[in-house]
């Protein structure tokens, strides 16, 4: 995820700004000054949609939105992870494609994001979003995966699956997956720094947010969803996005990559989808072809007037290409280990 590094509207009373940004902003217990005063409260936002199930669990300790659709139980399931900015909501249009009498499909709010409840503390590396993803999968009782990873998604949930390959069936990435030769892009760039990194965020407004994300965007991303991911920018999902950006150097997210890969790869036929928009500034569309040093049998497939977001700028033709792809790993799965849903 990006925004354009435009000069900022910063709100509140000078002093309140360099206290608030640079020193005790990510402070749980700042006061209401540091908080942004256009954004709800969290979990006053919409829910799913027709044909999705919405309740909440309870993750070591913490609570978290799940969505879900198609069959309510079973070992086996397709489990979407969504990226920075968003939530499980960024699935909503796509989960009532994928499940089905037969399939279970969830995606959940990875913490600090959407609903999901107080994660002040937890710490933001891939190792801790892949234990919680970990934790998250036995609260729900799915063994076997079906990935479906977007962003920040996609290199949580490959630690995840690095950790325990036999479990991972399938892999669908949009936009992301192992990161690498991965480069800071600018919304890294600006957040990294001390200091500056909170003064940014603490001046974000919904204005400059939405006009940001909009930039380098081919097709120009649905206000309701630039609304919807603003709405759910609390000062702790700003404080998420920080952390997550300062926990690796690049060197860091390549090794990491690195790693993965060399598991991943161990397993030459697991079926994977790669989407990538050619027009994305985050993730450059050459790290498509990079997924196949984890999943040598990768079908890739490049949307040339698209950008980082493929699952919304373009719902028609990646339904048209993940939910058949989904359905047919689910398949072949089950025949050949024999396994019920």
């Amino acid at each position: 995820m990006g925004i354009a590094a435009a000069a900022l509207p910063l709100p509140g009373p000078a002093a309140a700004i360099t206290e608030g940004a640079s020193s005790g902003y990510c402070d749980p217990s700042a006061g209401p000054l540091s908080d942004p005063i256009d954004v709800p409260a969290r979990g006053s936002g919409p829910g799913g949609r027709p044909g999705v199930r919405e309740r909440t669990i309870t993750v070591a300790g913490r609570a978290t939105r799940v969505l879900e659709s198609g069959s309510p139980k079973g070992r086996t399931g397709v489990v979407l992870v969504h990226g920075i900015p968003g939530s499980a909501a960024d699935w909503s249009d796509l989960l009532p494609r994928i499940g089905d009498r037969r399939t279970r499909a969830v995606a959940l709010d990875m913490p600090g994001f959407g609903h999901a409840g107080d994660a002040w503390g937890l710490g933001r590396s891939p190792d801790v979003g892949a234990t919680f993803l970990d934790r998250a999968l036995v609260e729900l009782g799915i063994e076997r995966v079906h990935l479906v990873a977007h962003d920040i998604g996609g290199p949580v949930a490959l630690q995840w699956a690095s950790r325990q390959p036999k479990r991972l069936r399938s892999a669908t990435l949009l936009n992301t997956g192992l990161l690498l030769g991965y480069r800071h892009h600018s919304l890294a760039q600006i957040s990294r720094p001390a200091g500056a990194g909170e003064l940014f965020w603490f001046g974000l407004n919904r204005t400059v947010f939405s006009a940001g994300l909009q930039v380098g965007q081919t097709r120009p991303l649905p206000a309701g969803t630039l609304n919807r991911w603003y709405d759910d920018l609390d000062r702790e999902t700003r404080c998420t996005i920080l952390e997550t950006y300062r926990s690796g150097d690049e060197a860091d997210v390549d090794a990491l990559a690195r790693r993965q890969a060399d598991v991943l790869a161990r397993r030459r036929t697991r079926p994977a989808l790669v989407i990538w928009g050619a027009d994305d500034p985050y993730l450059p569309v050459q790290m498509a072809e990079r997924q196949r040093e984890g999943f040598p049998r990768a079908r890739i497939e490049i949307f040339e007037d698209t950008g980082h977001w493929p699952v919304i700028d373009d719902v028609t033709r990646t339904d048209q290409l993940v939910v058949p792809f989904v359905r047919r790993a689910i398949a072949r799965d089950r025949r050949s280990h024999r396994i019920r849903p």
